[in-house]
């Protein structure tokens, strides 16, 4: 006779098959760091150089400076066309004098080209010499033609591009340009093989066609977009209005509000997700780690509350309560318009903020009308007597040498791969159509323009277009679940960069850190996100340069504050991660962040399962 079994039998070998699979599940994951140290060098520089391919580029801004030098770096020859006398973009044609970057040195620079002092926001003229010792760092300058304005870009029929380029003094006097421009002026023309538009988003100023603007001109008052305000103080003891509520409309809405009689601000929709410049003495982005912004976007509920009772908490203490009514205000712009940094892109100054409860600044619904000096809003109020509005409605994504088929590509980058290159016209590149939600652009723009150096380098293929097409839809399904407030040229920094890295081969393996150099690997999760983060390994690697800045990372002073806040979205990111082992896809953890925490996850559930096969 067969013995009876065993009261327990059954759940043991139900649960040494769980342990097994585990088992088998974690030994793959195990996998991922048996191999030896990634290479630290560029793995690509003996391959060959696609002979004689050159390319034209349209702008000298972050995307054109960057461009310029990635292609240097990969041999392949290149000439950059800007209308303006200097680098800088927007930077150093339309700023105004007391202007500052709204991301901080904790991480606005170039991934091999590091800050020192991570814990500033630079002035314009300031970040304007760093893109110039940048330039001269990588001997670059020699690429440039300034005061030269592309008037036409066509298709030749024998493949490559056609420029027509006007040279001439283009300069719009501002205060940033050089006093005296000598320029022989001419039109010429070149071919290339490739073209790329590094000009950005920032490149014809948009002003709204206000209703009786022209009676409003005709009785003494002034119109002019937030590109040509320079100094505020051309509107001491003045009436304004400014309308807008970007980062731009919101440092002007402050600056004039300290000059003017009165500031009317006129918002169609309220700032983005509201950051000051700094908290207790640091800079606010000092909090900007991969691991906040690795967390599942879904969480956001969680993030608005948390978000609203941190502004509560600063404005309770006792440095900052100079800034208490600021820091409520935003709280509660913040949490009324569910606008946090998985759902909006941010507004990094408090800008309004300040001008509102500080200069009693008023805030009024978009412009209706104008009747004589008097502008009538939609909300029903009225601003009497007004001298000026200062327009800070942004920018229209247009580039006058492009024929009208090309500017198609304009409208909607998120129909670009990786909003860089249609699928379709695969020699033509745009590089900064993007608009980061948080973080910085200047990373963006740069891994955009490693990738395109690579690809017309001839080192990397561009997908297949089948795939191109599916990771279009799959970007545009991840932008829509949380992010549908934004416009078309928000990106997600996080999934967006570390795609990129992906293509490019740069990727930071962070589980292979968490074993083989835990302490780059602490500074690498819960310091500022370092862009030399994608220098570690793969093209253009320096892994002891990179090593030596992400170990120098800054934190902010509050210890006992910085190290609970860890704890706690550490935790969270474990149980993401449990979720994201048995499938959830909406509760996930986002980026490179996904294979540490799953491991680890995996590990400690490996590790109870087996504890109770042994207890049973």
């Amino acid at each position: 006779t067969a013995a009876p079994a065993a009261p327990n039998a059954g759940f043991r070998e139900d649960a040494k098959a769980k342990a097994r699979e585990l088992s088998d599940f974690c030994s793959g994951v195990c996998a991922c760091i048996a191999p030896l140290r990634a290479p630290i060098k560029n793995t690509m520089a003996d391959e060959k150089v696609q002979a004689g391919k050159t390319v034209g580029i349209i702008g000298a801004g972050i995307s054109g400076i960057a461009a310029a030098k990635e292609l240097k770096e990969q041999g392949v020859h290149c000439e950059v066309f800007e209308m303006m006398p200097m680098i800088g973009g927007a930077f150093a044609h339309y700023g105004w004098k007391e202007g500052k970057l709204t991301s901080s040195t904790a991480f606005t620079w170039f991934s091999d080209f590091p800050i020192e002092e991570r814990q500033r926001h630079l002035s314009w003229p300031d970040w304007l010499e760093y893109l110039e010792n940048y330039c001269e760092h990588f001997n670059t300058k020699d690429r440039f033609n300034f005061n030269c304005k592309v008037l036409s870009v066509t298709r030749c029929p024998t493949g490559g591009w056609d420029f027509r380029i006007h040279r001439k003094n283009w300069s719009n006097g501002a205060w940033q340009h050089p006093s005296n421009i000598k320029v022989k002026e001419e039109i010429f023309e070149r071919h290339f093989d490739v073209l790329v538009a590094g000009s950005g988003l920032h490149n014809s100023p948009f002003t709204p066609e206000y209703t009786g603007a022209a009676d409003f001109e005709k009785a003494g008052g002034k119109i002019i977009h937030s590109a040509e305000f320079q100094d505020a103080t051309d509107f001491k003891d003045q009436r304004v209005v400014v309308v807008g509520a970007g980062e731009s409309a919101s440092d002007i809405a402050w600056l004039t509000s300290k000059n003017a009689e009165q500031v009317a601000i006129s918002m169609r929709h309220p700032p983005g997700t509201l950051f000051p410049h700094t908290v207790k003495g640091c800079t606010a982005d000092i909090r900007d780690n991969r691991l906040i912004y690795s967390l599942p976007r879904a969480i956001y509920p969680f993030l608005l509350a948390t978000h609203k009772r941190f502004y509560e908490y600063i404005a309770e203490d006792k440095a900052e309560s100079h800034r208490a009514d600021q820091f409520r205000y935003a709280a509660n712009m913040n949490y009324t318009n569910e606008q946090c940094i998985f759902t909006i892109n941010a507004c990094k100054s408090f800008g309004i903020p300040k001008a509102v409860t500080i200069n009693k600044a008023t805030t009024h619904k978009p412009i209706q009308k104008f009747e004589g000096r008097t502008v009538h809003f939609e909300d029903g109020t009225t601003f009497e007597n007004c001298d000026a509005v200062i327009s800070a409605t942004g920018f229209r994504v247009k580039i006058p040498a492009m024929d009208e088929q090309m500017g198609e590509y304009f409208k909607d980058p998120r129909s670009l791969w990786k909003n860089m290159v249609s699928p379709e016209v695969e020699d033509f590149f745009l590089l900064g159509f993007c608009r980061p939600h948080q973080i910085n652009l200047i990373t963006c723009c740069e891994m955009q323009a490693r990738a395109m150096a690579l690809v017309v380098s001839g080192k990397k293929e561009l997908p297949a277009k089948e795939k191109m097409y599916a990771e279009i839809e799959a970007w545009k399904a991840h932008m829509g679940a949380t992010f549908h407030r934004g416009y078309r040229a928000l990106v997600d920094f996080i999934p967006f960069i570390d795609g990129y890295a992906e293509f490019i081969g740069c990727a930071p393996n962070l589980l292979y850190w968490m074993f083989a150099d835990p302490i780059m690997f602490i500074h690498m999760i819960y310091a500022p996100i370092q862009p030399c983060q994608y220098r570690l390994s793969g093209p253009g690697a320096n892994y002891a340069k990179s090593r030596a800045v992400i170990l120098k990372s800054p934190y902010y002073k509050d210890t006992f504050d910085r190290i609970k806040r860890d704890i706690v979205v550490s935790c969270i990111c474990l149980w993401a991660a449990i979720m994201g082992l048995f499938g959830s896809k909406k509760w996930a953890l986002v980026g490179k962040m996904r294979a540490p925490f799953q491991f680890a996850a995996a590990a400690g559930i490996a590790a109870t399962v087996y504890g109770l096969c042994i207890m049973a």
